[in-house]
């Protein structure tokens, strides 16, 4: 029980903080204190869609740090598309960064990486912005937007994406019978996926 405790305190101070700061992936311990089996979205399970394509790392170990650099840099839109954000959406919680992390883990670990705190091969995340938008009337469409910046050695790249019901690597489509909240997590969350596969398939070329 102590124990227990003690992690929802740690917990409790990391979410308070995790604006700016840094979470080192996997999360292990801390994530299972700070997000119950839904997470931050009440009322529906968080589903994480594998890539799209197949990637191979063979076992090699990464560090992964993750920074939430949202707050700092109160991005309008991203560079790849021209909707702007409304910050509305639970998405904007500071705790989806721990999302966001748990998402970096099971598509690296799926493509055969290993990730290790120890590791000295680095890999610096950089969480920019995401939102998910309803554009339209009577015929809806929903977006997924995300960015991220990637610092590897002295390879960087920023990397976004605007996916929308209607793309070919969409989890629904545009005719699916879903409510809106569902129709923007599971867009969302299609976005926080396309971006760390463009990430997974640049790091692979360097493998």
């Amino acid at each position: 029980m102590t124990q227990k405790l003690l992690l929802t305190f740690i917990a409790f101070f990391i979410m308070k903080f995790v604006a700016g700061q840094i979470v080192i992936v996997p999360i292990g311990i801390i994530a299972g204190a700070v997000m119950p089996e839904h997470g931050f979205l009440p009322g529906k399970k968080f589903k994480f869609y594998s890539t799209i394509n197949k990637y191979e790392f063979n076992g090699h170990k990464f560090r992964i740090e993750l920074y939430d650099t949202r707050q700092n840099l109160k991005l309008h839109n991203i560079q790849c598309s021209d909707l702007e954000f409304t910050n509305t959406s639970e998405f904007s919680d500071p705790q989806c960064i721990f999302k966001v992390g748990q998402y970096v883990d099971t598509l690296f670990r799926q493509s055969g990486a290993i990730l290790d705190t120890s590791a000295l091969d680095t890999v610096q995340i950089r969480f920019q912005g995401i939102d998910a938008r309803l554009i339209g009337f009577g015929y809806l469409r929903v977006h997924g937007l995300c960015q991220m910046e990637i610092k590897y050695h002295d390879f960087l790249k920023t990397y976004c994406i605007d996916i929308t019901d209607a793309d070919k690597n969409s989890p629904i489509s545009p005719n699916a019978i879903v409510s809106r909240l569902t129709a923007t997590r599971i867009m969302a969350s299609a976005s926080i996926r396309e971006v760390i596969e463009q990430i997974i398939a640049d790091l692979r070329s360097f493998k």
